[in-house]
């Protein structure tokens, strides 16, 4: 009987050890089931859909599930792959792609698309789509004339005494857009015609504002080129030479002292608030050239300099004066003369417009009555200095559109707000060349 229970014994062990290791071997096998889950949230971030290229040859770039393979084909032909890796530094979204090398072929139409297929075999579910332009054709450009100077032919360039020449020139309308430029300085259109043909032609003016001219130098050989360029960054150049010589006067008008009388004397605001001052320009003064303001201490920390300067970017303005001569229409487009830190505090900081300001219309300008200012882009930042000695002439002016939505006279102090005129000629007027002699400029008459 004793023999008996223990033969049952160890087979009901080797029954519950046969069921365990059926439940263990059960377990094991669902964690090691494929995954069937397709790969989601996959994008393509470079190039972007819509986007016109000038290179036959790109990368494909993007993001997808780690260790994920992106397949690339153009217009259905299959030209790359590559794998997703995980992103450096880990922002907690999916992997990074880059995909090499991708020929796109000829000009045309393309259909970038990249199929996503991650580690186990599943296929994204709807592959990713781009359409660019491939179009590695620049747009014509050429220089017809620069106009406010004369053609030096033995020498070939244009020169001229003005602060500012108009340079013209065609295009068509396969460009984008059409501009001046010497270096990383560039002007802009101020006007454009199109004329009909296949494709148009257009003809663009441009305005070109000389250089600075000082006594150690008073004139300067500028090598421009006159551009053309697509949105797909295809650029076509002519070349032109202007010879830029130092002509007529320039000063800057004030009515304060250009020192503020104590620590605390500043102003600033939030942002749209416009600050102007009210000038009567000299009857030889024939164009707004420029600006000086007297930066305040503005309390703020450049984030990528602690040393270095803070100041944010603002607005200048020149204005038509009213009947009762405040600020009226803007007489320029507004110009932004800094970008972020890009000039000091609690200095005489001076600029220059990009387009002289012409004052000689009566109209608009009467008796040559201008008002210089400013409008804030960000709250409290410029602070602007002002001068609180006697007398005050109520030059001043502030407007506020959230409160007053009008110009008030800024009482009790004069805003350190400079403002720059020269006495060229007016547009059309032969060019005025000048020497400068002990720190003073003569002007020669061109007719003698």
């Amino acid at each position: 009987m004793k023999k008996c229970l223990g033969r049952w014994s160890t087979l009901m062990v080797l029954v519950l050890l046969a069921a365990g290791l059926a439940l263990l071997g059960g377990c094991d096998k669902g964690l090691m089931e494929a995954d069937t889950t397709p790969p989601s949230g996959s994008e393509i971030t470079s190039p972007v859909d819509g986007e016109a290229l000038s290179n036959p040859v790109i990368n494909v770039r993007g993001r997808a599930e780690v260790g994920a393979t992106i397949e690339i084909y153009v217009n259905d032909v299959p030209k790359a792959s590559a794998v997703a890796s995980p992103a450096v530094p880990y922002d907690g979204l999916l992997g990074r792609f880059t995909v090499e090398n991708v020929e796109l072929g000829d000009e045309g139409m393309k259909e970038i698309r990249a199929v996503i297929t991650d580690l186990y075999g599943n296929r994204a579910p709807k592959d990713l789509v781009a359409n660019v332009t491939l179009d590695m054709t620049a747009p014509p450009a050429h220089l017809e004339t620069v106009t406010d100077a004369s053609w030096e032919e033995a020498e070939g360039y244009y020169m001229t005494g003005e602060t500012q020449a108009i340079a013209i020139g065609y295009t068509d309308t396969t460009a984008d857009g059409t501009r001046m430029r010497y270096g990383i300085n560039e002007f802009l259109p101020e006007s454009t015609h199109v004329f009909p043909g296949d494709p148009d032609t257009m003809r663009v003016w441009i305005p070109v504002r000389r250089p600075m001219l000082t006594v150690q130098n008073p004139d300067s050989l500028v090598h421009y080129f006159f551009e053309a360029f697509d949105d797909a960054g295809n650029v076509t150049g002519d070349p032109v030479d202007i010879f830029w010589v130092a002509a007529g006067k320039e000063t800057a008008l004030s009515w304060d002292d250009s020192e503020a009388s104590g620590y605390m004397d500043q102003t600033s605001g939030y942002q749209g608030i416009k600050y102007a001052v009210r000038f009567d320009a000299p009857a030889w003064a024939n164009y707004v050239t420029g600006m000086e303001i007297h930066t305040g201490i503005d309390g703020d920390t450049n984030p990528d300099d602690p040393q270095g300067p803070s100041g944010k970017p603002f607005t200048a303005w020149i204005w038509k004066p009213e009947a009762d001569l405040s600020p009226g229409a803007n007489a320029n487009q507004g110009y932004e003369p800094f970008g972020m830190y890009g000039y000091p505090e609690d200095t005489l900081i001076r600029f220059y417009f990009p387009n002289a300001i012409d004052i000689t219309k009566h109209a608009d300008f009467p008796n040559k009555v201008f008002l210089a200012g400013i409008e804030m882009q960000y709250r409290l930042n410029p602070y602007i200095r002002y001068d609180t000695d006697e007398p005050h002439d109520g030059r001043g002016y502030r407007w506020n559109y959230s409160i007053w939505e009008t110009w008030g006279t800024a009482t009790g102090e004069d805003l350190i707000i400079h403002a720059i005129v020269s006495d060229l000629g007016a547009p059309g007027e032969a060019a005025r060349t000048a020497i400068i002699k002990n720190g003073e400029v003569i002007p020669i008459d061109p007719l003698k």
